[in-house]
C-alpha cells in the first residue's frame, strides 16, 4: 500500500501529541488520588466544601482540556473561543497543587498532630508536588511544540 508521505509538520506534531498524551496521563494520577481521598473524607469525616474531589475534578479538566489545545495547535488548526478559555484554565491545576502542598500538606506538618498528622502532611506534601511536577510537563511539552512548529510553513 502506497501511503501519502507526512509532512514535516504533520510529524512532528503527531510526536507533539503522543507526548502531551503521555504527560496528561502520568500526570493524573495524583489528581486521581486526590479525587479518591477526598471522595473518603466527604464521607467519613463530612467537610463542608469537597475542595480536594472537586478540585482534582477541575484541575484534571483543564488539563485536559489545556493538552487539547497544545495538540490543537501543532496540528496548526485555526484558533477557537475555548482554547481562550483553556488558557484561563490553566491557572487551576498550579493552584490547586500549591494549596495541597501547602496547606493540606506542609501545613499539617507543621502544626505536629503525632505520627499519623506526620505521615498524613508528607502524603499530601508529596502529592501536591506531584501534581505541581506533572503540570510543569504539560507546560514544558508546550514550549517544545511551539519551539518545533515555529516557521514550520514560511
Amino acid at each position: 500500500m502506497d501511503a501519502q508521505p507526512k509532512s514535516p509538520r504533520q510529524v512532528v506534531a503527531t510526536a507533539v501529541q503522543d507526548l502531551v498524551a503521555t504527560r496528561l496521563g502520568r500526570g493524573l494520577l495524583p489528581l486521581a488520588v486526590l479525587f479518591a481521598v477526598g471522595v473518603a473524607e466527604q464521607l467519613t469525616v463530612g467537610l463542608g466544601i469537597p475542595a480536594l474531589s472537586v478540585g482534582a475534578l477541575a484541575a484534571g479538566g483543564t488539563m485536559l482540556t489545556y493538552g487539547l489545545r497544545i495538540s490543537q495547535r501543532a496540528f496548526d488548526r485555526p484558533r477557537r473561543a475555548w482554547m481562550s478559555w483553556a488558557m484561563l484554565g490553566s491557572l487551576v491545576p498550579p493552584l490547586f497543587a500549591l494549596y495541597v502542598l501547602g496547606w493540606r500538606g506542609l501545613r499539617q506538618l507543621a502544626m505536629g498532630d503525632g505520627l499519623g498528622g506526620l505521615g498524613t502532611g508528607i502524603a499530601f506534601a508529596v502529592l501536591g508536588t506531584w501534581a505541581m511536577r506533572s503540570w510543569m510537563k504539560v507546560v514544558e511539552v508546550e514550549r517544545l511544540a511551539q519551539v518545533m512548529t515555529m516557521d514550520m510553513d514560511g
